[in-house]
């Protein structure tokens, strides 16, 4: 709201609902008399959650069904809130209507079950980050496995630039988890996914020769002991378990998954999950163990840079959330989203609602977990011994270790986390 207070003393306001520029006619202001002219913003306002743009970032096996159920449940949140009649959440979900009166009843939604906001897993060989990420007021972004390779203000302006703020929710898990769920899921008959039909595991170059190793590493070296020797041990462990055995040469990723032993699987399966840089089965699965450490990284530089202007770092509000602390936690860890994205004023959505609905997440979740194909935990008798192997193991562990550290100090961070 703007009012301009003229020299007679006349008040000539305008409300601008429909975001649009306001405008006071020559004849107003020839009539008003005006001397001086103050105008009063509405800066002391209290901030609504839609006057964020929200990202929600996770990777293969942290999260995919999680993400896009929290996402529908915070829009039908706000359409319950708002007395609307399921017809009427239906009808503007399929509109992608999320106005009424040209004012904002529901965040708008950029992705879906099929589709990122961006394409996974690509960058732009120039800016190093997808060229068309710009996040948008209002507006929650499904992403999955984001090339975030750009330097730090770009990613701030990227991610603040259209909104003037931002919230992140970053979907972690811890990698040891991460690495076993991903072999137990794909190794399974038959594979879930049809990737692992042709996809080369132990390909870690993109397309322009440029290996994923090589865009990671600088942010990794500053905070982990990761260095370039660890990962081309990885590419050489890789090289010794796919298509090294003669009667194995014409054989997929998926053979190699069925054929071999639990333990040299997922040693192969790891490998694809740390080094692969998911070109050869177009940018599907591949590299999220170092694609999770990295934006882990960069997600906490945007709060902490000196390169990134004092504003756009104040304006930018982080949540690590733990897949592995959503399965013992349902009901908390449902709310820690809602709080976050939708901010402490319960005046869009009562936190009365909130609760009931993280409620009914635990009960839903029992029902979903008999028959989930997605759902892998608590089903493989050598599950601890396959874990303390990978702990143990001179090429794969310290990597494991370090990006565990990583996650486990931006988990500790969320933990007392304030919410606006």
């Amino acid at each position: 709201e703007i009012t301009i207070q003229t020299g007679n003393n006349r008040t000539v306001e305008r409300r601008n609902h429909k975001r649009q520029p306001l405008r006071i006619s020559e004849n107003e202001l020839e009539e008003s008399g005006i001397d001086e002219i103050t105008i009063q913003t509405g800066t002391d306002r209290t901030v609504d959650a839609h006057d964020y743009a929200v990202l929600v970032v996770h990777y293969h096996k942290t999260g995919y069904v999680l993400t896009r159920f929290l996402m529908k449940l915070i829009v039908e949140l706000e359409y319950t809130a708002a007395g609307k009649s399921d017809s009427e959440v239906k009808r503007a979900k399929k509109e992608n209507a999320y106005f009424v009166d040209n004012l904002p009843v529901a965040f708008n939604q950029r992705g879906n079950w099929n589709r990122n906001y961006v394409h996974a897993r690509r960058h732009d060989g120039i800016a190093d980050c997808p060229t068309s990420f710009l996040l948008e007021r209002g507006a929650i972004h499904l992403q999955e496995a984001p090339d975030f390779y750009c330097g730090d203000e770009d990613l701030a302006r990227r991610m603040v630039g259209r909104s003037g703020r931002a919230k992140v929710v970053h979907f972690v898990r811890n990698p040891f988890e991460m690495v076993l769920s991903n072999y137990f899921y794909h190794a399974q008959d038959p594979t879930p996914e049809k990737w692992v039909h042709i996809d080369d595991p132990c390909e870690y170059n993109y397309g322009n020769g440029k290996s994923l190793a090589s865009h990671v590493l600088p942010e990794l070296s500053s905070r982990t002991k990761i260095t370039d020797k660890h990962l081309d041990a990885v590419v050489t462990m890789c090289r010794s378990l796919y298509r090294s055995n003669p009667r194995m040469k014409n054989a997929t990723f998926y053979d190699h998954l069925l054929a071999l032993d639990h333990w040299k699987g997922l040693q192969l399966a790891t490998a694809q999950m740390i080094i692969a840089s998911s070109d050869a089965n177009k940018g599907m699965a591949g590299g999220d163990i170092l694609r999770m450490a990295q934006n882990t990284i960069k997600f906490q530089n945007l709060l902490t840079s000196p390169s990134i202007p004092d504003k756009q770092r104040e304006n930018m509000h982080l949540l690590t959330v733990s897949m592995d602390n959503y399965i013992k936690d349902i009901r908390n860890v449902t709310l820690q989203f809602l709080d976050f994205v939708l901010g402490s004023n319960d005046t869009v959505v009562p936190r009365d609602m909130r609760i009931e609905k993280a409620e009914e997440q635990v009960e839903g979740a029992k029902k979903k977990k008999k028959s989930n194909v997605h759902i892998t935990q608590g089903k493989h008798e050598d599950k601890d011994e396959l874990r303390q192997l990978l702990r143990d193991d001179p090429v794969l562990g310290l990597i494991l270790t370090e990006v565990e550290i990583l996650v486990n100090d931006a988990l500790a961070r969320s933990e007392d986390l304030v919410y606006w």
